[in-house]
């Protein structure tokens, strides 16, 4: 049976369980309550309480319909939600301790996901001596719906609100408030990157974990409208209307937008959307987001922290699912309306990418074009960008396959939450062949960027930092890891004039 345990917070005193070693408080509220009235308002200290509050239980997760194709519906959470859902999941293994803290923003596209899905619940990073949190925040309209009576962002708002949460609380759970690092994979990569960029998340972590993720879903303001007018013509109201609609028609009309953006590529109807595909992302906006992240590192105006960032080496490998059976001629249209916001053509790019990779399928091309534009390439120039202002750890994970038929998005995931004694099979079930001697050194290495001073490699080695003149990787293939020349830096070049 669990021991209980108590933390305290500014709020009030929680009640949790140790499992395995473990210190677990789940379902915190790191936030006001959404009552009615507030779903779209800025996210608010939470309210405090009296007696002992139980944290046993997960919080709701925000509510979702599946989207995005196969990748989506893989990422869509099917466990209990509801609009009240700004809470956090803390574990950690001393609550007397000092210890550096890892902040999880979960992925999903802006639309989809949880922090409490079964493979971000294993206490990891606790039992590797790590204080880890991870946090549900506002999804698809609710958090990113560009409204003119409304603040923007606000899903990357509650985001910034738990990190005020966890500097003022963690010291309670044991955490070091001066060492916390903002990680987060897919839409959670995004979500760092352009966290870096937001001035009132500076100060709020010390370090930046990107994942598969980086800097191409951020929206003009006019693109952010388009979306809105798409939106609110499917739901058939007005936007003074929804603070009170049902959210179940909410979710139907985003449903309805998310599929259309994403399986009908339309630049003249969604511009900029087109290239990632999801119509809800962050949007520039004085008051939040001043300017794009790429531009902030430029200007020097990003969060000055060490940055670890990466990818796998097939990121588009599940995506292409959605097309199994392309031919040369298929591609042009295909990708066409994704690249146009960038200047280009698709048939430029094509004519290109044959070139440069003449042994590709036509399905492989898909891979390799689309995978650049949304992982490889904003990956690779953002880490070029900060490097020359900050310590960049560059790595790339799983092996460079013909055909782009490598590690795909989201493989690593089990890997980097992996501790002893996991129960794989209650994971999803592309987790199940987790290899133990391989998922050990992934999650050390990640342990270590988050608790060194300076990252190290299994045994010891030294982790060189990514630079422009050196633009080395750390390659980590099964139980293989070595640091070799970033293989996907030439094909940015292929995007150039």
């Amino acid at each position: 049976m669990a021991d209980i345990t108590h933390a305290r917070t500014q709020y009030g005193l929680l009640e949790g369980r140790v499992v395995d070693g473990v210190h677990a408080f789940l379902g915190v509220p790191y936030a006001a309550s959404l009552r009615p009235g507030r779903r779209f308002a800025l996210p608010q200290e939470p309210e405090s309480w009296h007696g002992i509050r139980p944290a046993l239980t997960h919080g709701p997760v925000c509510p979702q319909r599946p989207t995005y194709g196969p990748v989506g519906h893989g990422a869509t959470s099917a466990l209990n939600a509801g609009e009240d859902c700004l809470t956090l999941n803390i574990r950690t293994h001393d609550m007397q301790g000092k210890a550096p803290v890892l902040v999880w923003v979960h992925g999903g596209g802006y639309a989809l996901g949880s922090a409490n899905e079964t493979v971000l619940q294993s206490g990891a990073f606790a039992a590797s001596g790590i204080v880890e949190v991870t946090l549900n925040y506002r999804l698809g309209a609710l958090g990113f719906l560009h409204l003119d009576d409304a603040p923007d962002n606000r899903g990357l708002l509650d985001i910034i609100r738990a990190l005020q949460w966890v500097r003022d609380n963690i010291a309670g759970f044991g955490g070091d408030p001066a060492r916390v690092t903002l990680a987060g994979r897919s839409a959670g990569g995004f979500a760092v990157a352009t966290l870096m960029a937001m001035p009132e998340a500076r100060g709020l972590f010390s370090r930046a974990l990107i994942q598969s993720g980086a800097t191409p879903a951020v929206l003009p303001v006019h693109c952010a409208q388009r979306t809105t007018e798409r939106f609110l013509s499917c739901l058939g109201a007005r936007a003074s209307a929804l603070e009170t609609t049902d959210i179940t028609h909410i979710l139907n009309a985003q449903k309805q937008i998310c599929d259309e953006s994403y399986n009908s590529h339309d630049w003249q109807r969604d511009g900029s959307v087109t290239v990632v595909g999801i119509p809800f992302q962050p949007v520039i906006d004085p008051h939040t987001l001043p300017c794009h992240p790429e531009q902030a590192a430029t200007q020097g105006r990003v969060a000055p922290v060490p940055v670890m960032i990466g990818t796998t080496s097939a990121e588009y490998l599940t995506h292409s699912r959605m097309h199994p059976h392309l031919d040369y001629q298929d591609l042009v249209p295909l990708l066409d309306p994704r690249v146009r916001p960038l200047g280009t053509s698709g048939k430029t790019m094509v004519e290109r990418y044959r070139q440069a990779l003449p042994e590709h399928s036509p399905t492989g091309l898909w891979r390799a074009i689309a995978g650049d534009l949304v992982f490889q390439n904003p990956t690779t120039r953002y880490a070029s960008l900060l490097c020359q202002t900050q310590p960049v750890y560059k790595y790339l994970y799983g092996d460079i396959l013909p055909d782009e038929t490598g590690a795909a998005h989201g493989a690593e995931l089990a890997e980097v939450w992996w501790r002893e004694g996991l129960r794989v099979q209650n994971l999803p079930q592309r987790y199940h062949g987790l290899n133990a001697v391989s998922a050990r050194q992934v999650h050390e290495i990640w342990r270590s960027f988050i608790a060194d001073p300076a990252p190290t490699l299994p045994h010891g080695a030294h982790w060189s930092p990514y630079t422009r003149a050196e633009r080395t990787v750390l390659s980590i293939s099964g139980d293989v890891i070595g640091q070799n020349a970033d293989p996907f830096a030439t094909r940015e070049d292929l995007w150039h004039p």
